[in-house]
């Protein structure tokens, strides 16, 4: 039976097989080129220009295509029949660049070119070294910088070892318009630290240097962290008991474990532990909770739901047991920020920074204190429950 409907299947088939004919883009060396281009104009662009222009009336036009040399090589950026221009990026200077612009058939026939002359602009890698300022932190050096172009980088950072020999000690890839960001782990001794930037198409800046001391912090041992529920605090767990306060510091973040409150218990809303010491302290991270979907914004993750955006955090050495305010004294306010900037949704930097990286603030000078009260004023999504990944602390102790 197989056999039969195997030779009928070849039957059916052999007619149509033969009778297809190839319908894609033809091939002929004798048609003639497409007339060139016309009405060039030039605006010239950070690290490049955009060229604007009056395409040839042919129906036999496909595409504008701009070849340039770069480090060496040839460079070529094309554009559909469908637009007037085309943009071309990625120059390391200021210098003035040859570009031959090419109208360029359906079978694949180029016009005469079409010579055309750009000036970019001072090129990102530049313009972001320019505002860079490196000063110390806690630990390390904290990097601001200015990036207005919302270019494709990396903010690459250097120092010596004990040789005297350079060494790369971080990498951060960003297109924030501006940020800052903090590289840690160092003593409390003058080095020389060095920034440069290196953009998609591998143009290096100048490296910036720094000599800087780094200020004294540890890690505050999580182990000897305890909660206080006390009357007022929001703390009761959402559902599982997986959820409860401690997970604050389990050492566990980057997926979707959390402290979560239960819904409908207001926002805002606070919760307290004790430290298990008295520290003054330095900074802490905020590790967001991964979400647990795959749509545009998650599920109960990074910058939705309950995420935290507006915090405030008190200190006290003796919390009234009523859960009252008093012998409370605020130490800081702090806004959680999405380095894309974007309305909804989020970029794989979002989660990096948010769910992986930490999000770092740093207290202001305070006073030495055991217990703190964690207050959320705002979250991402405007429900009235909380959850975090992960709360870590630096700063020296003062006593056991």
């Amino acid at each position: 039976m197989k056999k039969y409907i195997l030779m009928i299947f070849i039957v059916l088939c052999m007619p149509r097989c033969s009778d297809e004919v190839w319908r894609g883009i033809p091939t002929n060396e004798n048609t003639p080129a497409p007339p060139r281009v016309t009405d060039i104009q030039t605006v010239s662009t950070p690290g490049g220009a955009k060229i604007s222009y009056t395409l040839p009336k042919s129906e036999n036009l496909l595409y504008v295509m701009a070849e340039y040399s770069l480090r060496d090589k040839v460079i070529q950026k094309k554009s559909s029949y469908y637009s007037n221009s085309l943009s071309i990026e990625g120059f390391p200077d200021t210098r003035n660049y040859d570009i031959k612009l090419y109208s360029v058939s359906r079978d694949g026939v180029k016009s005469s070119p079409v010579n055309v002359t750009i000036t970019p602009l001072t090129p990102p890698v530049v313009s972001i070294l320019n505002s860079i300022m490196l000063e110390p932190t806690f630990g390390g050096i904290k990097v601001h910088f200015d990036n207005e172009n919302e270019a494709e980088v990396k903010l690459t950072v250097i120092t010596t070892d004990s040789l005297g020999d350079l060494y790369t000690v971080d990498t951060y890839y960003t297109k924030r318009k501006n940020g800052v960001f903090s590289v840690r782990g160092f003593e409390v001794e003058e080095r020389n630290f060095g920034l440069y930037v290196l953009d998609r198409w591998n143009n290096y800046s100048d490296t910036v240097y720094a000599e800087i001391t780094p200020w004294f912090e540890e890690q505050l041992d999580k182990s000897k962290f305890k909660p206080l529920h006390l009357p007022t605090d929001t703390y009761e767990a959402h559902a599982s008991a997986t959820y409860t306060l401690d997970q604050l510091w389990n050492n566990v973040w980057g997926t979707t474990a959390a402290f979560h409150t239960k819904p409908n218990t207001g926002i805002p809303q606070w919760f307290t532990f004790d430290l298990g010491v008295k520290a003054s302290l330095s900074r802490f991270k905020f590790y967001h909770r991964l979400a647990s979907g795959t749509g545009a914004s998650g599920s109960d993750g990074q910058y939705s739901a309950g995420d935290p955006r507006v915090m405030e955090v008190y200190g006290s050495n003796a919390p009234d047991p009523d859960g009252s305010w008093d012998n409370w004294t605020l130490i800081g306010q702090f806004e959680s920020v999405k380095p894309s900037g974007q309305a909804s949704g989020f970029t794989s930097e979002d989660i990096q920074f948010a769910c992986h990286d930490g999000e770092d603030f740093e207290f202001p000078v305070a006073d030495d204190y055991r217990y703190l009260r964690f207050k959320v004023l705002e979250v991402w999504g405007g429900v009235t429950y909380i959850y975090i990944a992960e709360l870590t602390f630096w700063g020296k102790t003062v006593e056991d």
